[in-house]
């Protein structure tokens, strides 16, 4: 799946690759683009939607529970249990396929008074980036919203 990049006014080919977490030859191929392009402020590029680098799938094994995979994985099991439909102290089954955030992927559940620039504020980043990372924001209670921390991109 492939959405719209609006260039901002100084943003380099390179520089939104970098951002973006690709590579800067494929930014080119998808927009037809030479690698000698120069880019003017509102022009729109072609991107790759992200999304589905954000998690991976994890195969339950017996004896595994929540907090040694978020341990294991470097996130929590809050995140991982909300990720799933699950209550975090509940009890997981061998074989069944769980969603783990990746390294530096934030993850946030909406509450009814939020603001979108309260999440940006939260993920400390600003709502155009935020709005990058997440396909529809409706900010209704309970929306699970992601955030990919810069550096690790």
């Amino acid at each position: 799946m492939y959405k719209v990049y609006q260039v901002l006014p100084g943003e380099e080919l390179k520089s939104i690759a970098e951002k973006l977490d690709m590579e800067y030859q494929v930014l080119c191929e998808l927009n037809g683009f030479l690698e000698d392009h120069e880019l003017r402020a509102g022009e729109n590029l072609v991107i790759p939607n992200n999304q589905a680098n954000l998690f991976q799938n994890y195969r339950v094994k017996a004896g595994d529970n929540l907090y040694e995979i978020g341990r294991r994985y470097q996130t929590s099991a809050k995140d991982i249990a909300l990720i799933n439909g699950l209550e975090e102290d509940e009890y997981i089954y061998p074989n069944q396929e769980l969603l783990i955030p990746r390294a530096g992927v934030q993850i946030y559940v909406t509450k009814e008074s939020d603001t979108l620039k309260d999440v940006a504020n939260r993920f400390k980043t600003n709502t155009e980036r935020l709005l990058m990372e997440n396909e529809k924001i409706y900010l209704l209670p309970e929306q699970l919203l992601v955030f990919k921390k810069e550096n690790f991109l």
